[in-house]
């Protein structure tokens, strides 16, 4: 049972120091040598030397708190599982707590953890001992760890890349919600979950005929205000496959509009009214020495306002990024604006890209069709108890604002760094819910909104259970020609007998006969004591172990009792 690498801890050496802790057996002098020999020596367990079997599920964490010393007697614990299991994994390193007492040297608490990693049983192997030194161990402690059926709770991350802009729009006009990459799964199964927005849906979905998953959706203006749609692609009444956001800023009518173009509007003709704005997004990379040229549109219908922004994808030397120009409409009329770009030998060779579109511009109101910025929908994130959704947004956007609460999921607040906002929820009780953040800015409308969709599946959330030592069994010396005794208490009419658990080297200790046991009473089924004795043989050191277990070739379990016994 027990492997070699246990016996890397000081094990070869006679010598025993002393420990904290209580003991049952004789102790150990100060110099390190052991008690004068005797003709044998009796150790008496009590219950209190029997640690219970602690039973855990996978995703559990364990906490083993043992009394220690280290600043005044520079002994540690170390602990080691002795079955070379996956069954449980240590957590970080031990951790020292500190003494009640204000004493210098009083004695404080070294605290392990532990997280159940799979099903199975694992036994816990615990020494104190110097680092530096050779001898044997000054305590011992054994724990069995029984894991049952779990879940380890994992991390699940949605990026930023789900974020949609506001989208502004006026009393009237119609706003077409472009989604990009919408699952085919759900074909025809996007529905409105939620709008806060002063717009009414007309019409239903419509689906790209190429078959590149794109849905058209067109809500109108019915009002004035503020307020965020959430889309969800949910086929069947199943959980949803797909989740969307996008805040809406619906204007006035007597209000001007900013029309906003990409690449993917050339050749397009935007029709706006004088007062509006005209906002154009394209494609660059400054770095490369390529540059857009903006041939001048028409003055009387179209003035460009101050020189073109470039803002990168990201902080790398020369990315790639978006070079934004604003119009302003100016007055009634048709002006087509036309970009070229144009590298250093663009006089030789010509532009390497052109891009155009038209503005007419009319006095008076005309509703206008807004499309949504470029979106892409976030998938459902499915998570049991215990696990974590992580999401990244931008931080540049504003403050990121949680919308409502639910019974599946608990949230943190936004943490920032680095030009990222970081918010975690942690899944808590079964069933499905839609989680909404949006960005609140300056102004009088969201700047970004973000919304996910979860599913936590069936299970309990992990607990961590503390198994604190009560008193640890010290080193027994013994002298070769010894004999031990060890008295373990019992009942064998549970079917539960105390065995012993293989030496881990040999010529060291050897058992003498049989296990016996004497019975408290003549009473049919009454408790005792079990005998176990062991002979020195031979110098050295070895742990014993002995396991309280019931019938059967794969016995179950319920005690265990370790001391490490040191021969000389």
């Amino acid at each position: 049972m027990l492997v070699a690498l246990l016996l890397a801890v000081g094990l070869a050496a006679c010598g025993s120091s002393d420990a904290g802790g209580s003991s049952a057996s004789p102790e150990p002098s100060a110099s390190g040598s052991p008690s004068p020999a005797a003709a044998s020596q009796t150790v008496k367990v009590n219950s209190a030397l029997v640690p219970a079997v602690v039973d855990l599920k996978v995703g559990d964490k364990l906490r083993v708190i043992l009394h220690s010393n280290s600043a005044s007697t520079g002994y540690v614990w170390t602990a080691e599982g002795m079955e070379q299991k996956a069954v449980l994994d240590q957590i970080g390193k031990p951790v020292n707590m500190a003494a009640d007492s204000t004493l210098a040297g009083a004695p404080g608490k070294t605290a392990f953890t532990f997280q159940a990693m799979e099903k199975g049983t694992e036994q816990l192997g615990f020494w104190y001992a110097r680092p530096s030194d050779k001898g044997d161990p000054g305590a011992a402690y054994a724990l069995i760890v029984k894991v049952g059926k779990g879940h380890v709770p994992v991390e699940v991350k949605a990026g930023e890349e789900y974020t949609a802009e506001t989208a502004q729009i006026r009393t009237g006009d119609t706003l077409q919600v472009v989604i990009k990459h919408a699952s085919s799964q759900g074909k025809a199964s996007w529905q409105l979950a939620s709008s806060t927005a002063p717009v009414k849906l007309v019409g239903g979905q419509k689906y790209s005929s190429s078959g590149d998953g794109t849905m058209t959706m067109d809500f109108v203006g019915t009002g004035t205000g503020t307020g965020t749609l959430v889309l969800v692609n949910r086929p069947s009444g199943d959980p949803p496959l797909q989740t969307y956001a996008l805040p809406v800023y619906v204007k006035p009518v007597k209000q001007p509009i900013t029309v906003q173009v990409n690449m993917h509007d050339a050749d397009e003709t935007f029709v706006a009214t004088a007062g509006d704005t005209v906002q154009l997004t394209l494609p660059a990379q400054p770095s490369t020495g390529y540059t857009w040229v903006i041939k001048k549109p028409a003055p009387a219908v179209l003035k460009q306002v101050g020189k073109p922004k470039f803002t990168a994808n990201n902080e790398t030397m020369g990315a790639k990024g978006k070079m934004l120009w604003t119009f302003n409409v100016v007055g009634p009329g048709k002006t087509p604006v036309s970009a070229a770009l144009e590298g250093p030998d663009a006089g030789s060779t010509g532009p390497a890209k052109t891009f155009a579109f038209t503005v007419k511009a009319k006095p008076g109101f005309k509703p206008n069709v807004v499309e949504a910025v470029d979106s892409y929908p976030a998938p459902t994130a499915f998570v049991k108890p215990g696990d974590q959704i992580k999401l990244t947004l931008d931080a540049k956007a504003g403050t990121w604002v949680p919308q409502g609460t639910s019974g599946q999921l608990t949230q943190t607040k936004p943490v920032v760094s680095g030009g990222k906002a970081v918010v975690t929820y942690t899944a808590k009780s079964q069933g499905s819910t839609t989680q909404l953040l949006v960005a609140d800015a300056s102004g009088n409308w969201p700047n970004q909104a973000h919304a996910f969709s979860a599913v936590v599946g069936k299970g309990s959330l992990p607990k961590t259970v503390i198994a604190a030592e009560r008193r640890v069994a010290k080193t027994v010396p013994l002298a070769v020609g010894e004999t031990l005794n060890v008295e373990l208490p019992g009942n064998p009419s549970t079917g539960y007998t105390w065995a012993v658990s293989p030496l881990a080297a040999d010529g060291v200790l050897e058992q003498v006969g049989d296990i016996a046991f004497t019975a408290s009473t003549d009473l049919m089924g009454a408790p005792g004591v079990f005998v176990a004795q062991f002979k020195g043989v031979g110098a050295g050191s070895v742990p014993l172990i002995m396991l309280y277990q019931g019938p059967g070739s794969s016995p179950v379990i319920d005690g265990i009792w370790m001391t490490m016994v040191s021969v000389q």
